[in-house]
């Protein structure tokens, strides 16, 4: 039954003859209790919750007025139909703004019931609907949101700084996931980091990663530790949230989850794995510590020249790299100059210089390995047009797919000189196009008169192949094209100059004044003396 109802009256009879005449089982009604006083029926109300009640507006205990106002102030939510003899009815009739949705007149009639009980639970459904419409919607709205302050989480933890900086709003757990939405509650805290190129193996990329991981992390983690994940490009982060007595369990766990992972390489083949685990804390104040540890740990593999699963405590003790031993300021601004105006052979003497000093960088901690690394693909992310940013993605298999931190360096300049080599080659093509030559000349020459057959010789095509092209790679035809031109630079002189229209009408090709003030309202709608006006 999709609907629950109560029943109330004083009189046995009407009771009997409601029970007889309504259509419950073709509404899908069930009818839950039935009641002779508005005392004993508030009661069953709040035992019940019904969806609707079917009342008489006049019984002992309580009226039907008076139960239904009880019933408000308890909270609960139900319709009413009333029941009323001829000499209440008016005063049935008031009650309507009581949540009532209609009244029947004794005696009762088949019709005029079953049509009410059809428009309650008709109500009753679009009810149902807009609530569940509408919890979805709050469900949405909370999981975007819980989304939105995660990704703030993960992009202030991780983002460069001190490692001894505290993450922002986060100086206590209950603090953490009132700000963030996590929901860390427990003593010890540590990080792994995951390094792995089986997104891009995987068909469905770092989405299937995603799902993998989360059904591992649940299989192994989640029951001795709050968790709580990050997926990138890059691999994964996880934070481990767990209790003292807990602490050997979790080191089991993280191990046989590497092993997991690793054993994927039977179904999907052999992929590139790197586990980075942190020191433990206990206090969420060196969350941000942790992670450089466990990045730094993940980082390892260069120094050890083993990949696998690497715990900080095993290259903390390495010797620290002197700040500026790589490169300085001038030089980072160098680099980005050469990637931002396609320099190839200065790029490839930068690039030697640094491989030549990364040689002997094999045994320093790899945290400053890692901290060179992301300095580097900054500053040239940094030198990219806005669109171009997805780069980093693909120059972060530089590091992946190397061996030590020189082989790093000089598969970043691979990477990097073939992105220019691309770009020089799309300009050279760009350049060869004869739409380019011809838009380049019209631009060059619109103060005199041009025909579209002096700009195609210019192009080296046809007069009806440059219509075309015009057609097809402008959008517009010729003649608009050179009017669009020289019309834009009839308004810049009209804003910038003193010059009369009369000159600035020859200035752009039409030595017709008349004419060109025609065309310029045409085109902008209004005369060229109120454009200057205007914008001069």
């Amino acid at each position: 039954m999709n609907y629950r109802v109560i029943i109330a009256d004083d009189e046995t009879k009407i009771l009997q003859l409601i029970r007889l005449l309504g259509k419950w089982d073709e509404y899908g009604i069930e009818i839950v209790d039935e009641c002779h006083d508005g005392r004993a029926t508030l009661e069953s109300i709040k035992r019940n919750r019904p969806d609707f009640v079917i009342s008489d507006i006049k019984m002992p205990e309580l009226d039907g007025i008076e139960l239904i106002k009880e019933v408000k102030e308890a909270g609960i939510d139900c319709l009413f139909i009333l029941l009323s003899g001829y000499r209440h009815f008016e005063y049935a009739r008031s009650a309507i703004a009581l949540n009532v949705v209609d009244y029947l007149l004794k005696p009762i009639d088949e019709e005029q019931l079953n049509h009410t009980l059809e428009r309650v639970c008709l109500q009753l459904k679009k009810s149902r609907e807009e609530r569940r419409n509408m919890e979805s919607l709050q469900n949405l709205q909370k999981r975007q949101q819980y989304k939105e302050k995660m990704e703030v989480f993960w992009e202030r933890l991780t983002e460069a700084g001190s490692p001894e900086e505290v993450l922002p709003h986060a100086y206590t757990p209950h603090q953490c996931n009132e700000e963030y939405g996590t929901e860390f509650s427990r003593e010890c805290w540590q990080i792994i980091m995951i390094s792995t190129n089986i997104s891009g193996i995987l068909e469905q990329g770092a989405s299937l990663f995603e799902d993998t991981l989360e059904k591992f992390i649940s299989k192994y983690l989640k029951g001795c530790a709050v968790c709580c994940y990050h997926v990138t490009f890059r691999g994964g982060i996880i934070i481990a949230n767990y209790d003292e007595e807990d602490k050997k369990k979790t080191e089991e766990n993280i191990a046989a989850l590497y092993y997991e992972i690793r054993d994927l390489s039977e179904i999907y083949g052999k992929f590139r794995l790197n586990f980075g685990v942190s020191s433990v804390t206990k206090d969420i104040k060196g969350l941000k510590k942790a992670f450089r540890q466990a990045q730094a740990a993940e980082w390892g593999r260069l120094v050890t020249m083993q990949s696998g699963l690497l715990y900080y405590s095993q290259i903390s003790g390495l010797k620290r790299m002197d700040e500026g031993r790589m490169f300085g300021w001038e030089e980072l601004e160098r680099l980005k100059s050469c990637v931002k105006y396609l320099r190839r052979e200065e790029l490839s003497d930068w690039f030697q210089t640094l491989f030549e000093r990364a040689l002997g960088c094999g045994n320093f901690a790899p945290e400053d390995l890692a901290g060179t690394f992301f300095r580097l693909t900054g500053s040239i992310l940094e030198a990219l047009p806005e669109e171009e940013r997805k780069m980093e993605e693909k120059w972060y298999y530089a590091y992946l797919e190397a061996a030590n931190f020189s082989q790093v360096v000089k598969n970043l300049h691979l990477a990097v000189d073939g992105y220019i080599a691309e770009k020089q080659k799309q300009i050279k093509q760009k350049n060869k196009k004869p739409i380019s030559a011809a838009v380049r000349y019209i631009h060059e020459n619109y103060a005199k008169a041009i025909s579209q057959d002096e700009v195609a010789r210019a192009s080296n095509v046809s007069g009806t192949y440059l219509s075309k092209l015009f057609k097809e790679e402008m959008g517009t035809g010729f003649t608009e094209y050179v009017t669009k031109v020289r019309l834009e630079e009839a308004e810049k002189l009209l804003a910038d100059t003193a010059l009369s229209i009369r000159e600035i009408a020859a200035a752009v090709g039409y030595p017709d004044e008349k004419y060109f003030s025609r065309l310029f309202k045409k085109s902008t709608g209004i005369k060229p003396s109120e454009y200057r006006k205007i914008y001069g």
